[in-house]
Parts: C-alpha cells; structure tokens; sequence
C-alpha cells in the first residue's frame, strides 16, 4: 500500500507540474500565480496528511516534469523561455527541492 502511495503521489507531481508549465504563460499574472499557488498548495497539504513523507515523492514528480521541460530538446525547442515568467517557474523548482529535503524529516503531521 505504501508503494502505491508514492506512486500515486509521484503521478500528481508530475501532472501539477505539466498543468503548471502549460499555465504559467496565459492571462499573465493570474497563470502564474495558479501555477505557483497549485504546486505549493499541494506538498503543503501532504505534509499535514498522516502520511507527510509522500510530499517528498510529489516533489520528485513535479521537479522531474520540471527538467524535462528546461532540457528542450535537440532540434532547440523549449517549454520555458528565457523571460520572468520562465525564470519564476525555474526559481520554484529551487524551493521545490526545499520542501522536498524538508518533508524528508516526515514532520509531526496531523496534530491531535
């Protein structure tokens, strides 16, 4: 049941993080800040869950999304363009590499 778990949570990394990148371009600023406040919104409230280490495994599928989406590809296309929007979503997967390491500790989840 655990491996599904994080399986499960691995999957919603990786779409929130798909969802994020699609929307972060239209109707700015209201795109991005949807983008941001979902992929925040989401490990903030794993790590209350009774089960607060599965924010770790969202953060993994989010910021796997992420680099696929820097990597381009060989032809030189991109997901993220060089411009404030792209970098904010770039700067976001730093912090999102914190709140992974952080939810690593497992914090106290649900208080009683």
């Amino acid at each position: 049941m655990s491996l599904l778990r994080h399986a499960l949570r691995l999957v919603l990394g990786a779409a929130v993080a798909l969802a994020s990148i699609l929307a972060h371009r239209t109707a700015f600023p209201f795109g991005l800040l949807l983008a941001l406040a979902t992929s925040f919104a989401v490990p903030w409230w794993l790590a209350r869950s009774r089960h607060p280490r599965t924010a770790t495994t969202y953060a993994v599928g989010w910021l796997a999304v992420l680099a696929l989406g820097v990597a381009g590809r060989p032809e030189g296309d991109f997901v993220l363009a060089g411009d404030v929007r792209g970098y904010t979503l770039m700067a976001a997967g730093f912090v999102m590499v914190l709140v992974g390491i952080v939810s690593l500790t497992g914090g106290r989840g649900r208080s009683a």
